[in-house]
């Protein structure tokens, strides 16, 4: 006769369970608390979209205001966005959908290429905070390529390559601190690109093509 019980597993459940308690560590999530109107679709893409234009503001902020404090403020709240972007597009990509069905729910996306639109947008959000954690903190690195912690472009391009390269090219991490930064951007990098694109990516609708050899 045949087991016919459920195999008994727990890894799903353990980290769901982790990252249902992360997500609710965010700033995202406070002000949805305090202001309960905030809770539609519209306020997540300008809460999106808005941070997108502070992290490219914060770049020259903390390079050209030249102020330990308002640099650490804006180092601070990006690490912090970053945390809270990564366990979002964890939770998308791997355990919302677990959890709503688990709990009988039914769950949907507002749409695929929204999400895809939202992925690329904290993608390049990302790249923005990084560059200014290595300008305000540009002691703890030493950079081969002149002019890296010392202009906008420079930074910026720092970012690009730990996040697009899986390492670093003109930048070398000269304490744990900073290596932590560069390796942490670029494992979000590896997430960001090969998992979360890819999950997404694929499931955007095929435009009709007017060749009906391709219909």
């Amino acid at each position: 006769m045949e087991n016919s019980e459920k195999p008994k597993t727990f890894i799903l459940d353990f980290w769901a369970s982790i990252f249902k308690v992360l997500g609710k560590i965010s700033f995202f999530n406070l002000v949805r608390f305090i202001f309960p109107g905030t809770k539609t679709g519209v306020f997540s893409e300008a809460w999106a979209l808005g941070h997108v234009f502070l992290s490219i503001l914060s770049v020259p902020a903390v390079l050209y205001i030249q102020n330990y404090y308002v640099g650490l403020f804006i180092a601070v709240y990006a690490l912090l966005r970053v945390f809270e972007v990564v366990v979002y597009q964890t939770n998308v990509l791997l355990f919302d959908e677990y959890r709503a069905t688990k709990a009988g729910k039914e769950y949907a996306l507002h749409g695929y290429r929204r999400m895809v639109v939202l992925l690329m947008q904290n993608y390049f959000e990302i790249i923005f905070w990084f560059a200014a954690q290595y300008i305000f903190f540009n002691g703890l690195f030493s950079f081969s390529v002149a002019g890296s912690h010392e202009s906008v472009f420079g930074a910026i391009y720092t970012s690009f390559v730990v996040m697009t390269s899986f390492g670093y090219y003109n930048v070398t991490p000269l304490g744990v601190l900073a290596y932590s930064l560069v390796i942490g951007q670029a494992m979000i990098g590896l997430f960001m690109t090969l998992l979360s694109l890819a999950r997404f990516i694929g499931l955007i609708p095929t435009p009709k093509s007017r060749d009906i050899t391709e219909r």
